[in-house]
């Protein structure tokens, strides 16, 4: 039938007005984010700013006229450079396994503290002094830093390369394109969000280096090993305010200017993919590859838990693979009950902050993602996150624990919490923007300005679930696997559980089987958290990297290329 009979009927519905975005909305919704963070780091950094510049420039100068502390600024800049060289390791093996379905448990030496991290690997160098000494030591922590991070590396990188269309390729191949270039064009800006990501959060870890090193290096080497932070803690009393300032400062200086390399990756937005990817290939050479890479990351924990099956004699007396196996290191572990409370009180402090960073993040990104800020202002507030996501705790320490003193919070399970979470926030948001960014704009604008009802945020917060899941474990994980924050605003009275294995310490020859014992007991709850929720943590923190290179982009770089 021939639908040139139809008459057309004009549509006398009321016409549906959809919901306008209100320009004062984004306001609000980065106000709890911004007070919290405000307050309990951005005054405070400022704060030991304006002390440290007290009489000028002279606290710096004083400060870098001691040879020790040239040699810890020296030490925190190699941290520095050491975090993107972990980060290009993982992307290289990334490349060279392919694509496997179980390279997800790389990632979870992430859910391991510095503090147990260190404990490990120097029980690994520890037999006959092996590796010690001022070269050896620094082999130790950086192999130490790069099992903890290098893992999440490669499951960010490879999820990345998983997601590269392959027709994009093929179109760069057609026009002639040489290898060097597509990596030029195509996957190297289709890696860079994620792997700006990765970088800040691996230089994160590098700037609040303290337990690794604390832990792992013997009283005599940690002079060679030094860094800012450390000389700090066990000098400050030797300083005058403005030198303590000014050494903290410098910290989070170095911190923030290798940070905002990463930031540049960050602002990168490509249009979303309109294909989905072809199934990847399976290389031979990888299968071997994640088999070694498995073995490698097992190894430390093995090692950890053949000490903490030893008595606390056999364990003196000979290595982890010695006889005098026995349970009698994990009876001593919680013989005085202090282990388990801090387990408990660590526990709840963790889900704490977890729920809390949810509630102040997700808003926030939002703003940052879909709020439709003017686009220097966006920018600008995604620098400033950037920047504050890598404040060290020792720079703004010390004017919290006068203010706490002052309200009789040191030690306090709350404030502890509200402290955790502000650390916690700038990561959280850069994170889950880059989520919610990726969500397709029909599903934003179906709740914005179309009929259909719900808010846009719930949207959008519906369609990201792993990046919820991969921030509120990651809070969890941090806050629970925590030193320096307990250490300096509550010492014992904390509660945390790595306060408890660092007291055990200062006998390590007499009590590592102990140690080891506690290590093993506390990094089985983020251990299996991370282990139980794998598959989402890979989804979320590779939320945002199926994004590709715009078509005009690759087709104006092959023109150049020709």
């Amino acid at each position: 039938m021939s639908g040139a009979g139809l008459i057309p009927r004009e549509d006398t519905r009321a016409p549906v007005r959809g919901h306008r975005p209100r320009p004062w909305r984004p306001m609000v919704y980065l106000l709890p984010a911004g007070l919290l963070v405000g307050i309990v780091l951005v005054v405070p950094l400022a704060w030991a700013v304006v002390d440290s510049l007290h009489g000028g420039l002279r606290n710096y100068a004083d400060v870098l006229r001691d040879g020790q502390v040239r040699h810890a600024v020296y030490n925190s800049l190699f941290w520095l450079v050491l975090a993107p060289v972990v980060c290009v390791f993982g992307l290289l093996l990334a490349w060279t396994i392919g694509a496997h379905r179980r390279i997800g448990v790389l990632a979870a030496p992430i859910a391991v503290s510095a503090l147990v991290t260190g404990l490990a690997f120097r029980l690994i160098a520890q037999p006959g002094d092996f590796l010690l000494g001022p070269t050896g030591i620094w082999l130790v922590l950086g192999l130490a830093f790069a099992w903890q991070w290098a893992g999440l590396a490669v499951v960010v990188f490879r999820s990345g390369l998983n997601a590269i269309p392959p027709g994009l390729v093929r179109m760069a191949k057609a026009f002639g394109v040489s290898r060097a270039w597509r990596l030029r064009t195509v996957i190297g800006p289709a890696l860079l969000p994620a792997g700006a990501l990765v970088l800040i959060i691996a230089l994160v870890a590098a700037a609040r280096v303290f337990d690794l090193i604390l832990i792992a290096a013997p009283g005599s080497d940690q002079a060679a090993v030094d860094v800012i932070g450390l000389h700090w803690w066990r000098f400050r009393d030797d300083l005058r305010s403005g030198e303590s300032a000014a050494l903290t400062v410098m910290q989070f200086a170095i911190a923030a200017i290798a940070a905002l390399v990463g930031l540049w990756g960050l602002s990168r937005e490509w249009p979303t993919r309109s294909e989905p990817p072809a199934p990847p290939r399976k290389r031979r050479r990888g299968r071997v590859v994640v088999v070694l890479a498995v073995a490698l990351w097992v190894l430390p924990l093995f090692v950890l838990l053949m000490t903490s099956l030893h008595t606390p004699r056999a364990a003196a007396a000979g290595g982890w693979w010695s006889g005098g196996f026995g349970l009698d290191s994990y009876r001593r572990a919680f013989q005085s009950g202090e282990l388990a409370g801090a387990l408990v009180n660590t526990g709840a402090r963790s889900v704490f902050a977890a729920v809390l960073l949810l509630v102040v993040a997700v808003p926030a990104a939002y703003a940052l993602a879909w709020g439709g800020l003017p686009r220097r202002v966006n920018r600008a507030l995604i620098a400033v996150t950037t920047v504050v996501a890598v404040v060290p705790p020792q720079t703004v320490i010390v004017e919290l624990g006068q203010v706490f003193d002052r309200m009789h919070l040191l030690g306090a399970p709350t404030a502890l919490t509200v402290v955790h979470t502000a650390f916690g926030v700038p990561l959280a948001v850069l994170l889950l923007r880059a989520s919610f960014a990726s969500v397709p704009r029909e599903v934003v604008h179906a709740r914005r300005y179309d009929a259909e009802p719900g808010s846009p945020l719930f949207a959008v917060v519906r369609e990201s679930l792993p990046a919820l899941v991969t921030v509120a474990v990651l809070e969890f994980v941090l806050v629970w696997n925590d030193y320096v924050v307990g250490l300096l605003l509550g010492g014992p009275e904390s509660g945390q559980v790595t306060f408890v294995l660092s007291d055990q310490a200062r006998q390590f020859v007499t009590s590592e089987s102990v140690m080891a014992a506690g290590a093993v007991v506390a990094t089985v709850i983020p251990l299996g958290l991370v282990v139980a929720t794998g598959n989402w943590l890979v989804r979320g923190f590779t939320s945002g990297v199926g994004r590709e290179p715009a078509r005009t982009e690759v087709r104006r770089s092959t023109r150049e290329a020709e």
